[in-house]
């Protein structure tokens, strides 16, 4: 979990990060960078997760999007498994007993575990909301493969001020994610349910390292 956590952004650097996306010149690639930061660095969105984003996940009265145990990838050429899902799928076949490509494949996309197919509320940002609006509008959800989310990224981190293209990445924005939310006091149970951990130990890594949680408890006694 190290290197991961190590790749979050601070609340400074993330506004830098989202500015490096606005002066992106393409304007479709400046609001598709936008919105996969916000939407892995708010939401704790994996990428594959965001590789197969729909807008029918989005419950837009309740402002909630639930990642789904099974859909179906359509994202690789002529509408087979993309990239990501057939790599997956190579690894489970290795490790398999019995199973074939064609029945492993017939499960994908799926979550990485049980406990990441999870509800996740966006209400909490209006700049979140408009990023999952103007996506879902635009293109249904995210339109491309995972090697043209990492681009966009990777476009993002080349223009943003003070920042270099080591200074965080896709599981990195997750991890900046999680970090935000354990500074604001997310209570444990919600903390793991909102970034669909199985271990109870991961949540509590983040929560037991953040100093503002102790600064803000601290301050609530003594205040």
């Amino acid at each position: 979990m190290a290197p991961t956590r190590e790749k979050a952004l601070t609340e400074h650097d993330f506004e830098f990060l989202l500015e490096g996306a606005r002066r992106i010149e393409n304007s479709s690639h400046r609001f598709e960078a936008y919105a996969i930061i916000l939407m892995a660095g708010r939401l704790g969105f994996r990428p594959g997760e965001l590789t197969h984003f729909t807008s029918s996940w989005v419950d837009w009265q309740r402002q909630i999007i639930t990642i789904p145990e099974h859909a179906p990838c359509q994202k690789g050429r002529d509408g087979g498994l993309c990239g990501y899902c057939r790599q997956a799928v190579t690894q489970r076949t290795n490790y398999s007993t019995g199973a074939s490509f064609d029945e492993l494949a017939s499960q994908y996309w799926q979550p990485k575990t049980p406990a990441a197919a999870r509800p996740i509320p966006f209400h909490f940002s209006s700049r979140v909301q408009t990023a999952i609006e103007l996506l879902a509008d635009e293109h249904d959800g995210w339109p491309y493969s995972f090697s043209t989310l990492q681009r966009r990224l990777d476009t993002a981190l080349d223009k943003a001020p003070s920042l270099d293209s080591d200074s965080t990445s896709l599981h990195g924005l997750r991890a900046t994610a999680a970090s935000y939310h354990a500074s604001r006091g997310l209570d444990l149970a919600a903390f793991r349910s909102m970034f669909g951990w199985e271990d109870l130990e991961t949540a509590r890594q983040y929560l037991n390292i953040d100093g503002a949680m102790t600064r803000r408890a601290l301050s609530n006694i003594h205040s």
